[in-house]
């Protein structure tokens, strides 16, 4: 009664919907195909939209034929047909179904472009494709003339007659293609996320990248997917990048995914006219736009099917949403595009042109060759051919192990899947003879009749957190500050054995998916150059290296937690189940280092480059706290840059100060300074610039501290400064710190800042204020005579006689300890242009240091800057360049001798230096060329000497070592002691008839003594034993002048030169 009952039911519903939505015309096919993904194995009937109602019932229900209806009613029945989900077309949001019923009675259902699933099958719909040429990697000996393709692997031809062991059967494939394109016209998308995907009929974007894939090592899959159609041989050489305008200028990407690096390199092309499936490059030949509309269908169903079914990613995390003509947008969904679309790229190996054929067969390199493409509609017939075939229909005909690193599809717990086979499970056909009958049904015997295939196995080694990161000691130091955004996501081991007969295959290995699981980082980072190139714009800027202003906004958590690596859960879990494999991953750990240092240049204008004799040094002496650490320089923390930037933003705020103010004091130009390159400030500047926008961190800056994220920004503030000067020199960096400090405070700019015009403009009148004055003095024929021999002696060319004057002046230099003849100009000493000069020392001792070292972190370039530029190290350099001589000091300051050589001296050099630059202030390249040759080769010594360690520190690394060999602990103190009363001490400048003076108890006598520098005596113990003792100014200059004692009684030399 129940069957009879269904019965006429259904022959009701069947009448209803002919009538109601085909009056006229003859029931289309198109309805059969999305009514048949749920899982039905079966042939179609001749009356299939009769079976429609019940294929489309979800499994879960209980059929008709083994339950009473409940419910007669057609309206409620046919909801069973839409798969619950909202309906596209009307808005209606609370809908358990994917149509509402208004919508599916006027018919709309059927006009559908794409096909509607369910939330189970996931994949396109099947279609009756007629190319019987194509084939799964399949190529005859023959195809590839010329050229000798990889071995391919091949799919059973499409043949009427069935295989004598087991019929071939229409199956129903988890991930299957959509009706041909060019049947429905595109109207509503499927569902949300097709939105991002889609390929408006308005899109005439032709500019791409071109995407160049490489790895480190070789896979374990040494062949590309491979396409065999119409007796042409096509390669997998990568993807295109599709995008609307100009694309950006982006450097190469590179990441870490399970310990192997990998880059991408971006090659700007247009868009050749093969892949559309045209002849030519003008779209506008297309007289009906029937070829370009089957263009943008076909890429729309290629990259659901394979970045959104296959991999699993959820399209909004590839690609946003745009109207490719905004100034005629309706705001239709028909016209919303995707903002970029990726087209594969496969390559005909045996026809012309075709170019670097050798990296077409190189494993771990993808999209470098060129040559003529496979249309985009042509690959997609391709892959739905591949999907009508079983692994066991492939096994019947093929060699087995061509299907090793293939991607097949299956159900698993009623789910669809898509995975790598890594093994086949099989044992020889003498062991399993007898057995296949009775408990092995489902097996295969091989072709060659030697195994039987019993399941195919896939066994992924899953994923870790952190991936590419750092020591886990510096992840914890980051963990300290706040809390990171995201991490690599983890992905189980996961180990799999399903029957051949229930996986279809999807014509494509790994290559094609470890390229595109990569799709989402590669992305976001072209987005955020996006944002480095507005910023660019808005700030008047034009980088040459791209990478150094992109490193700028790096911060080091990024590098040490691998930020760049993190991909996200969907594309992470497909790349450990869908890629490539490598092997022997660790051996790479002992090259890396190697890669990176043959790869990153080293800029050629600073002395020390290319020193072979200087690296040698650097590895033999820096200690073990300052290794090197390789970085390319496309993934590389901020920390170097900000160095260099800190001494380019005090020599712009120096520079600017110095003529902004004529009659501020030394002490006064330095706390401007200061106020202006405090954290605080800098972080307000950067805040007011939105430099968190760009700021590439570990932390959820949303929850970070506000005073650590002031910090940062303000480190971003000076490496910004620090790549600009790398890339353009000087003159951009002034006018970029105007623009921003006129963003911050209008007021603080127009006070103490200085444009480059403005500077040069002040710097001639600062350097001709004296000129007419000097002219008319008394001993200026004498003092020039003195000018020149100073030049001939230390090779400092101070053109202005005058100037050179103000920079030996020392400020003892006055009445009444002067004569009245003397000359003073302006500045009456030579204290403001030092504190330019130190300005412009620590700028290129910057620039030199990081030139110098490529490898070496800011902690190390600080504390080997320090020991160039100290006064100890100056004044030497000064007293061999014969500065001592040339000195103007007071009368008193000679007799009394309270006046340090070092000191002076070192001001002196510095103070020239200021001198040199106020006579040149477009061109540091004279100052730079003073430094090269009379400080900077003192490098190489200073640090075989240690020179760039204090003696404490010389000291501690040798108790170091001595510990560790003797295997005994060795303890160093210090102990204030009482000073002793000396005289006379070494570096203390005294009047030459000191020795003629007996007096020792006279007035002059203490007024001399009443006069000296305080004093302070340490002692210093070693294992309880008192080694040596020593004075100083200070109590860390008697400790250093101690260890020093020390050093030389253990037999370590060290030299001040």
């Amino acid at each position: 009664m129940a069957t009879v009952l269904v019965r006429n039911v259904m022959q009701r519903a069947v009448a209803f919907l002919q009538h109601k939505m085909f009056p006229t015309s003859q029931m289309p096919a198109l309805i059969l195909a999305p009514l048949a993904l749920n899982g039905a194995s079966s042939a179609l009937s001749s009356n299939p939209l009769a079976d429609a109602i019940w294929l489309a019932a979800p499994k879960s229900k209980v059929t008709p034929s083994r339950k009473k209806i409940r419910n007669n009613d057609l309206s409620k029945r046919l909801k069973n047909i839409v798969h619950f989900q909202d309906c596209p077309l009307c808005g209606e949001k609370k809908l358990r179904h994917r149509l509402c019923m208004s919508c599916f009675k006027k018919g709309k259902y059927f006009v559908l472009g794409y096909a509607v699933m369910d939330d189970v099958s996931v994949g396109l719909s099947i279609s009756e494709m007629e190319h019987e040429n194509a084939s799964f990697l399949g190529a005859s000996a023959s195809a590839g003339a010329g050229v000798a393709p990889p071995k391919p692997v091949p799919v059973p031809e499409l043949a009427t007659t069935p295989p004598p062991i087991i019929p071939l059967q229409p199956t129903s494939n988890p991930f299957a293609t959509t009706p041909k394109p060019s049947v429905v016209p595109v109207a509503v998308a499927a569902n949300a996320g097709d939105d991002y995907l889609h390929v408006s009929y308005h899109c005439k974007a032709t500019k791409c990248f071109r995407l160049q894939w490489e790895a480190e090592m070789n896979p374990r899959c040494p062949r590309q997917t491979t396409i065999v159609i119409e007796n042409g041989v096509y390669i997998f050489d990568g993807f295109y990048l599709l995008c609307h305008g100009d694309p950006p200028e982006v450097p190469r990407f590179e990441y870490t995914r399970g310990g192997v690096m990998c880059k991408i390199h971006f090659i700007p092309e247009e868009l050749p006219s093969s892949v559309r499936g045209t002849t030519g490059n003008d779209l506008d030949a297309d007289v009906n736009g029937e070829a370009h509309r089957s263009f943008c269908d076909s890429l729309f169903l290629l990259q659901r099917y394979v970045f959104q079914q296959l991999l699993g990613i959820q399209p909004a995390h590839l690609f946003g949403k745009v109207f490719p003509d905004p100034a005629h947008a309706t705001g239709d969904a028909s016209e919303i595009c995707g903002d970029y679309h990726l087209v594969p790229r496969f390559i005909a190996v045996n026809e012309e042109p075709l170019l670097h054929v050798e990296d077409l067969h190189s494993p771990n390199r993808v999209g470098y060759a060129v040559g003529r493409l496979l249309s985009v509609q042509k690959v997609l017939e391709y892959l739905d051919t591949s999907a009508k075939f079983t692994v066991h229909d492939f096994l019947l005909q093929f060699d087995h192990r061509e299907l090793v690193d293939c991607i097949v599809s299956t159900r698993i717990n009623g789910q669809p899947r898509a995975f790598r086979v890594d093994e086949l499970v099989s044992v020889p056909l003498e062991t399993a003879e007898g057995k296949i009958s009775s408990g092995e049904k489902h097996s295969v015997v091989t072709k060659d009749g030697r195994y039987v295939v019993r399941a195919i196995a896939h066994r992924s080694q899953g994923a870790h957190n952190y991936d590419g990161a750092k020591a886990k000691k510096r992840i914890r130091k980051w963990q300290e500050e706040g809390a990171f955004l995201q991490l690599s996501p983890e992905v189980e081991p996961l180990s799999e054995e399903v029957r051949p007969v229930e996986c279809h295959l999807t014509g494509i290995r790994t290559d094609l998916f470890e390229v595109g699981s990569a799709m989402p980082m590669v992305l976001k980072y072209i987005r955020h150059f996006k944002l480095l190139t507005s910023f660019e714009a808005a700030m008047d800027l034009k980088f040459k290296d791209k990478a150094l202003l992109r490193q700028a906004f790096t911060h080091g958590s990024y590098i040490d937690v691998g930020m760049q690596n993190v991909n996200t859960v969907e594309a992470t879990r497909s790349r450990v189940r869908l890629g490539h494999v490598f092997e022997n991953v660790a051996s790479l750990k002992r090259s890396r280092s190697m890669l990176l240092d043959s790869e990153t240049p080293v800029a050629g204008k600073a002395a020390g480059n290319n020193a072979t004799k200087l690296r040698q040094v650097a590895e033999k002496h820096l200690s073990g706290d300052f290794k090197e650490e390789f970085h390319s320089r496309y993934l590389c923390p901020y920390e170097r840059l900000e160095f260099l930037g800190d001494a380019v933003l005090g020599f712009l705020v120096a520079s600017s100060a110095f003529l902004k103010l004529p009659n501020a004091e030394e002490g006064f130009l330095h706390q401007t300074r200061v106020d202006i390159v405090n954290n605080d400030s800098l972080g307000k500047m950067a805040k007011t610039a939105n430099f968190e926008s760009l700021l590439l961190s570990a932390f959820d800056l949303s929850k970070l501290n506000e005073e650590i994220k002031a910090k940062i920004t303000a480190d971003c503030f000076e490496a910004l400064l620090g790549a600009l000067y790398k890339d353009q020199g000087i003159v951009p960096c002034r006018a970029l710190l105007g623009k921003l400090m006129g963003m911050h405070d209008s007021e603080l700019r127009d006070l103490c800042f200085l444009t480059t015009d403005e500077l040069l403009v002040k710097a001639k009148k600062f350097v001709d204020r004296d000129r007419a004055a000097i002219k008319q003095w008394s001993k200026y024929a004498e003092t020039r005579l003195l000018h020149r021999r100073f030049a001939g002696r230390s090779g400092v060319e101070i053109t202005n006689t005058h100037l050179w004057l103000q920079a030996v002046t020392h400020a003892s230099f006055k009445k009444p300890q002067i004569d009245d003849d003397e000359f003073i100009g302006h500045d009456p000493s030579y204290e403001r242009i030092e504190f330019l000069g130190d300005a412009v020392l620590q700028l290129l001792s910057s620039e030199f240091l990081v030139d110098a070292f490529p490898y070496h972190q800011e902690h190390l370039l600080t504390q080997v800057r320090s020991s160039l530029v100290k006064n100890t190290k100056l004044a030497i350099v000064a007293r061999k360049a014969g500065y001592e001589e040339f000195i103007r000091l007071g009368s008193e300051v000679k007799k009394n001798g309270n006046l340090y050589v070092e000191d002076v001296l070192a001001d002196v050099f510095e103070a020239t230096l200021g001198a040199v630059y106020m006579e040149n202030p477009g061109d540091l390249g004279k100052v730079r060329s003073i430094l090269e040759r009379l400080l900077f080769p003192r490098l190489t010594e200073a640090i075989r000497r240690r020179q760039w360690m204090n003696p404490r520190k010389v000291l501690t690394h040798y108790v170091t070592q001595w510990s560790r060999s003797s295997g005994r602990q060795i303890l160093c103190q210090f102990k204030s002691i009482k000073a002793p009363g000396t005289t006379g001490e070494a570096g203390v400048l005294v009047p030459k008839d000191k020795d003629s003076d007996s007096e020792t108890a006279t007035g002059a006598g203490k007024k001399k003594k009443k006069n000296e520098p305080p004093k302070h005596a340490v002692a210093l113990y070693v294992n309880g034993f008192q080694v040596s003792r020593a004075l100083g100014r200070t109590i860390s200059a008697a400790q250093d002048a101690a260890c020093m004692r020390a050093l030389m009684l253990y037999g370590v030399r060290l030299h001040e030169d």
